[in-house]
């Protein structure tokens, strides 16, 4: 698929950069489309877990109390690379986690310094021997229960659940066979092992939540571009005129809450960890780790997500639920910006009225019978949006001097873009079967209860169509009636299009929604849709 003049002239402008200053060269197609960058092994926490320490870092060097904490800012000057200061909360780690770490990546090093740590905290600590010891263990439960991912990892690369600003830390890693080939009979103590710590390799924490961060604060600094108004002005957006400064300070303050406050003491629990094993932390000072790009384009996307996500951090939920919707919430914002934008540069799709996506999900039900119309739609609908993913890292015009990428950089893009939205949708239940064919867009339980946190505000009620055409509006997934109709004659099926859409059985939809507790019925032809809060 090649493009002509007017078209690459549009094609330079959905991929200009935000900070408008970034170096976007890149032989990898996916990065140059999405910014830097979405990544298939980056797990659903740790993106939460790297947005969240963004916010929560500060933003200029030795701002460790002021400035950048906190808010969607980059306070940084227009000609700037914008950074941001993260803790690595590696003494934490080696506390909480060193004994039901990988093996074989245990350095003897490490071991001692395990083992001298847990000395220096008894040391602290003012009870007798026996007490001292079972003390210890029960801080140690408390912080490895927390644990987020884990895996076949070595202790420094665990990542904890982001339930508080304490837990949030940036990666690091233990080169260990370098330890043991270049270190090998320098490696004695601590001091000596530090400079085998990377914390720059990107393994695990790939900057997709970077990327995320940066969606927000496009948005939150560009809230009048064209773009953002041409979408407030379609009548399906009319529920997202809002005032900005609201929302910031809002958005801000709910999150500081959700890291600072809902603990209780346990930041002070980690203080007193660090601050007794000072000796084993690998910086002095904190390091910068500089913020990556976003396509300017994509601060449509970031108006969505900001206010999805104030909504649920607006809701009464407990922390930890919290948590678990904010994680799915990243998880669909990678979804829908994989899609979001590749249907920008695709130009053969057609255009969806209600979304200003122009892409579709028909979801079915996950009991619904192979055959089944529903079915067959929902698995169409599926493998259009892998084709286009496919698709669009292919068109040669996305490379200066047309050339075209090497195989090596498409199976990279490959992976971070049509194989990473297959991995995600699977791995929170939007796609069914995790393996074999038949492939289709699904939504359980737990997705339809993410739906109603992030798209109906806490306390409020809206008809049940109303949410149908927000559900479509914000995320292209048509559920039935009017947006089902729109949704088929995108997948090509002009013809059957208002009849499948009529006699399409979406009762599945509002039973699902009644055992969930969501579902107010007032008469048998009105239902209200209610978020509790």
């Amino acid at each position: 698929m090649t493009m002509d003049a007017h078209e690459n002239e549009n094609l330079a402008a959905l991929l200009k950069a935000f900070p408008p200053n970034s170096d976007t060269k890149s032989d990898n197609p996916a990065i140059r489309i999405y910014g830097k960058r979405f990544y298939k092994d980056q797990t659903p926490i740790e993106y939460l877990a790297e947005f969240l320490l963004v916010f929560a870092s500060p933003k200029r060097k030795n701002g460790e109390n002021g400035e950048g904490r906190f808010q969607f800012s980059l306070c940084c000057d227009a000609n700037e690379t914008p950074h941001y200061w993260p803790e690595n909360r590696v003494a934490l780690k080696l506390f909480s986690f060193f004994p039901s770490s990988k093996l074989e990546t245990r350095h003897p090093v490490h071991r001692q310094a395990y083992l001298d740590a847990i000395e220096a905290i008894k040391d602290r600590i003012s009870e007798n021997n026996q007490e001292k010891g079972e003390i210890v263990r029960l801080i140690q439960s408390l912080f490895s229960g927390f644990v987020g991912v884990a895996k076949n990892r070595t202790w420094v690369t665990y990542s904890f659940l982001p339930v508080s600003t304490g837990l949030l830390s940036r990666e690091v890693n233990w080169e260990h066979i370098k330890s043991l080939k270049d270190g090998k009979n320098k490696v004695v103590d601590w001091e000596s092992s530090i400079g085998f710590f990377a914390d720059n390799s990107r393994n695990f924490m790939g900057r997709g939540g970077e990327l995320l961060y940066l969606q927000i604060v496009n948005y939150l600094t560009n809230p009048h571009s064209l773009d953002i108004q041409e979408m407030l002005n379609l009548d399906a957006y009319h529920h997202l005129k809002i005032n900005i400064e609201d929302l910031n300070t809002n958005l801000s303050k709910n999150l500081e809450s959700l890291l600072e406050d809902c603990m209780g003491g346990f930041s002070g629990l980690v203080n007193f960890i660090e601050i007794t094993l000072d000796k084993y932390k690998i910086n002095t000072d904190l390091k910068s780790s500089n913020l990556g790009w976003v396509p300017a384009i994509s601060r449509v996307e970031g108006a969505l997500f900001s206010i999805e996500m104030n909504n649920i951090c607006s809701s009464k939920l407990g922390v930890l639920d919290k948590i678990d919707l904010l994680q799915t919430l990243c998880c669909m914002q990678v979804l829908r910006s994989l899609c979001f934008q590749a249907r920008r540069i695709d130009v053969s799709e057609k255009t969806t009225k209600g979304f200003i996506g122009n892409y579709v999900w028909i979801v079915t039900d996950a009991e619904a019978k192979p055959g089944t119309p529903i079915r067959q739609m929902a698995q169409n609908s599926f493998n259009r949006i892998d084709a286009m993913l496919y698709r669009v890292l292919r068109i040669p015009d996305l490379f200066k001097n047309k050339v075209f990428p090497k195989e090596k950089e498409l199976k990279n893009g490959d992976d971070n873009v049509f194989r990473h939205f297959r991995k995600f949708s699977k791995e929170i239940g939007l796609v069914i079967p995790q393996k074999g064919s038949g492939q289709r867009f699904t939504l359980d339980q737990r997705l339809l209860r993410f739906l109603i946190a992030a798209l109906v505000r806490p306390g409020e009620r809206i008809r049940l169509n109303h949410f149908y055409q927000r559900v479509f509006a914000h995320y292209g997934i048509a559920l039935g009636g009017e947006q089902l109709a729109v949704a088929l004659r995108w997948c090509g099926n002009e013809v059957d299009a208002e009849t499948y859409s009529i006699t399409a059985d979406t009762a599945w939809v509002e039973e699902a929604l009644q055992q969930g507790g969501f579902l107010v019925e007032l008469s048998d032809a009105v239902s209200m849709v209610k978020n509790p809060g």
